[in-house]
């Protein structure tokens, strides 16, 4: 058997390393075979505001490991298909991989051109600007910056967004009802047109009233994450309801949550060809050790999801919900001067069951302080519940999506784009989150998780 030729049946549109002792067959929607060379040697589609640049972490460790170890091991060949497929993979797949981590640059500068941009734009309001801080930079996203400008109105952000137009256009509506709603969110400023953004070389920008004074809540104690969920808690319901304005693209996830499980689901088979391939590297023979576990949980959070209220919640629609921030945390909920929290950078709301919001803050405070403690995520919910209640079965429903191995998840994914990272610090990674794991599964038995076999 081990002289047998491997042949591996890829989806089209997936990004599966494929050894050079198999070949392949691209399954597409007519049921044609797509050649491995075209594969390898094609384009990267078009994206839309999507980079195909690794994330940050994975620039960061994959350049490390590469100064440790060479690319790729064993035979020529070998080394000639790895660095072929990490090749194909960036230019034609890492756009379609959603929720990467944002690359930044930390000299914060933009080019001359996106500045001359920004500077021709706040020419479209009502002020005198006398000063320019660069405080954010989003490179890898099409250009999305924001600069605080000092103006004889004082002090502002002036943000140029980096998503499609009529995408930006629900995004600004959101802010503009919320702050109508009175939400913690910086008030919109109208340009001298009216118009709540200005369009300058095809570029959409905004400009906000500056919120002086905002720091992040203490994360020593559940207090400060209380504090951030009550936060959250309060932008959900003064969300509800919201209609997108004329032209805006309705975006919505409510529907999406099985996609996405499935996706997960399919990305961990991927983990296992890779590892396979790779076979040599320190983490492989781990990682194949720990994937049965976390498949076998991807496949019942699938299962429990289906057998769930998860169908009848979303049936009420996008505006019974709300909108879900999608990138809440301790830098985009910060403590304003009245000591409430203030929520921040809002490009990414859209329609969803909001309470994941929720589930993403507390999985990952979790996963930041690696102990899963039962008191910290029960204050956290229950701060949230007291502002904007949790119904029984959205309960379990968020359970479900805690059960999910989004940690995992999240630790393995980068090897897709470098695979010296399953190296000797992904195998102590590896066995932390298998210890780290036994403790969430007795926290979600805890908080009433009802599992379905």
């Amino acid at each position: 058997m081990k002289n047998s030729p491997v042949i591996i049946y890829v989806p089209a549109g997936a990004g599966v390393y494929v050894p050079a002792s198999g070949s392949v067959q691209i399954i597409g929607s007519g049921g044609s075979d797509e050649p491995l060379e075209d594969v390898l040697h094609a384009e990267r589609p078009a994206a839309r505001g999507r980079s195909a640049a690794p994330s940050r972490s994975a620039a960061v460790r994959g350049s490390a490991a590469a100064s440790r170890s060479p690319v790729a091991r064993g035979s020529a060949a070998a080394r000639r298909s790895a660095e072929e497929w990490q090749g194909a993979f960036l230019r034609r797949w890492a756009p379609a991989i959603e929720e990467e981590e944002a690359e930044s640059y930390p000299d914060l500068t933009v080019p001359p051109e996106i500045m001359a941009l920004a500077e021709k734009a706040a020419e479209a309001w009502d002020m005198k600007v006398t000063g320019w801080t660069l405080a954010a930079t989003k490179p890898e996203k099409g250009w999305g910056a924001i600069w605080r400008i000092e103006t004889n109105r004082g002090p502002r952000a002036l943000k140029l967004l980096h998503r499609p137009f009529e995408r930006n256009l629900f995004s600004i509506g959101a802010q503009e009802y919320l702050v109508k709603r009175k939400a913690r969110v910086a008030p919109l400023v109208p340009a001298r047109d009216g118009l709540l953004y200005t369009v300058v070389g095809g570029r959409m920008f905004i400009v906000a009233e500056w919120i002086e004074g905002l720091h992040q809540a203490p994360k020593d104690t559940p207090d400060g994450a209380a504090m951030l969920c009550g936060g959250l808690a309060e932008f959900h319901r003064r969300s509800l309801g919201y209609e997108p304005p004329p032209g805006a693209v309705n975006a919505s996830r409510l529907h999406r949550w099985p996609r996405v499980y499935q996706k997960l689901r399919t990305k961990l088979d991927w983990f296992e060809h890779l590892a396979r391939a790779y076979h040599d590297l320190p983490a492989s023979p781990v990682l194949l050790e720990v994937l049965p576990r976390f498949k076998e949980q991807a496949d019942e959070a699938i299962r429990m999801l289906e057998a769930s209220a998860y169908r009848q919640l979303i049936a009420r629609g996008d505006q019974a919900w709300g909108l879900a921030h999608q990138d809440y945390g301790w830098s985009n909920g910060q403590v304003g001067p009245d000591g409430r929290i203030w929520v921040i950078d809002l490009d990414g709301v859209a329609f969803d069951l909001a309470f994941r919001d929720l589930r993403k803050l507390i999985t990952g405070t979790m996963d930041d302080r690696g102990d899963w403690d039962i008191t910290w995520m029960k204050a956290m919910i229950d701060a949230y519940h007291e502002v904007h209640p949790i119904e029984p079965e959205a309960m379990q429903v968020m359970l479900i999506d805690m059960y999910l191995p989004n940690e995992f998840y999240k630790l393995v994914k980068d090897v897709l784009y470098d695979p010296n990272m399953l190296d000797g610090a992904m195998v102590a990674a590896l066995e932390r989150l298998l210890i780290t794991d036994e403790r969430k599964q007795q926290a979600l038995r805890e908080l009433g998780l009802r599992r379905r076999r």
